[in-house]
């Protein structure tokens, strides 16, 4: 009797253990937030065709491989607009003062845009490929 109830202990706290670590893992993927990332490596700055706001990209090593994220820096504030695992460099260029095109996600980094590789959004849904026009383009030409 004591070596059943002894298992079943086992098996409990083994469970319970389980679900707590698949909570958190859940909890840590779903809810990370972009401005809670590593500082990394810095390698360049592109500024804006109005040189009033610029893009800096580091590099960042992590735990699976290399990362990059960009930061916005904006009339001396800065705010995460970019990150994405599996890469090692990012092709950063501006569209307009609002518009930035970063590994073909076109973001706009003013109003607010950002991309998050973790959110499981496609390029599609973020932002469009570099070619394509968005309403924002023809509005805030600055």
């Amino acid at each position: 009797m004591n070596k059943k109830i002894f298992l079943l202990s086992v098996y409990f706290l083994a469970f319970a253990v389980t679900v707590v670590n698949l909570a958190y893992s859940v909890r840590g993927s779903l809810f990370s937030d972009i401005s809670d990332l590593p500082k990394g490596e810095f390698v360049s700055t592109i500024a804006s065709p109005d040189e009033v706001s610029e893009i800096a990209m580091y590099k960042i090593e992590i735990s699976v491989g290399e990362a990059v994220r960009c930061e916005l820096r904006r009339k001396g504030k800065t705010r995460n607009v970019f990150w994405q695992t599996g890469i090692s460099d990012a092709e950063v260029h501006w569209i307009n003062n609002r518009v930035v095109v970063i590994n073909g996600v076109q973001l706009d980094v003013v109003g607010g845009g950002f991309y998050d590789c973790r959110r499981g959004v496609s390029l599609f849904q973020e932002g469009s490929l570099a070619g394509d026009e968005t309403p924002n383009e023809e509005k805030t030409n600055e």
